[in-house]
């Protein structure tokens, strides 16, 4: 018989692996989705990210979304080169400006999100399980962020 923590052991496997699948299908339906466009998903995560946050230096996205400043730092300068972003004073420093969102930038989001959202709303999946799987994720994330500030 396999102890308590064992079986925690495989359900976080079998948890990690549908994420990684999640994840990947994510991905594809997104490049299919916007095919047309000339926005890459992480250039589209940059810009969900400013319409949440109203406006935000390249190192509070990058935090935020986990990855290099540096890579925050390339789309956003593609964002700008698009005119979908903007840079502008920071009065807390004169190194990193805040970066917003432009009109185009906020009907680009807009579109996008429009696209996506008629198709999860065809997901035969209640919103309360939504619900429920995203705080659970959280968690999850939570506790593996935990374990990782524990064992550093």
């Amino acid at each position: 018989m396999k102890s308590k923590s064992s079986r925690r052991g495989v359900q976080a496997q079998r948890l990690i692996n549908e994420v990684r699948l999640t994840y990947q299908s994510l991905v594809q339906i997104g490049e299919r989705l916007h095919a047309g466009s000339s926005l890459s998903l992480g250039m589209r995560a940059v810009l969900e990210y400013l319409q949440t946050h109203s406006a935000a230096t390249v190192p509070d996205i990058a935090r935020a979304r986990r990855v290099t400043r540096q890579r925050i730092q390339t789309l956003v300068n593609q964002l700008i080169d698009l005119d979908l972003v903007s840079p502008t004073a920071n009065p807390a420093s004169l190194r990193s400006p805040l970066i917003t969102l432009t009109e185009g930038g906020r009907s680009s989001i807009q579109a996008m999100q429009q696209v996506e959202g008629r198709l999860l709303e065809a997901m035969a999946v209640s919103a309360a399980d939504l619900a429920r799987a995203a705080a659970i994720l959280a968690d999850v994330r939570t506790g593996l962020e935990q374990i990782t500030q524990d064992s550093a």
